[in-house]
C-alpha cells in the first residue's frame, strides 16, 4: 500500500493525522513539522507512529504511489 503525505496548516491540536483508504493511506502533517520543503526527522517519527495507529506500513516500507492522491481518490 503506498501513502500520500501532505503538507497541512490549521489544524487544531493535531500534528499529523493519517486517514487509511483500501489503496493508499493519506497522511496530513503540520506544516511545523517540515524544514525547508522536506520532512523533519520528528516529522517522519510522529508520521510513522500515526501510520502505525492506522494500521498502515511506515513511509519506509510502504510502496512509491503511482497516481496522485486526487486521481487516487476520484477514480
Amino acid at each position: 500500500m503506498c501513502v500520500h503525505v501532505i503538507q497541512a496548516s490549521d489544524m487544531p491540536g493535531v500534528l499529523v493525522w493519517a486517514d487509511r483508504r483500501p489503496l493508499h493511506t493519506l497522511v496530513y502533517a503540520d506544516a511545523s513539522l517540515y524544514r525547508s520543503g522536506s520532512l523533519t526527522a520528528a516529522g517522519r517519527e510522529r508520521i510513522d507512529a500515526a501510520l502505525a495507529e492506522a494500521g498502515a506500513e511506515t513511509l519506509a516500507t510502504a510502496t512509491p504511489c503511482a497516481r496522485t492522491p486526487l486521481h487516487s481518490i476520484a477514480g
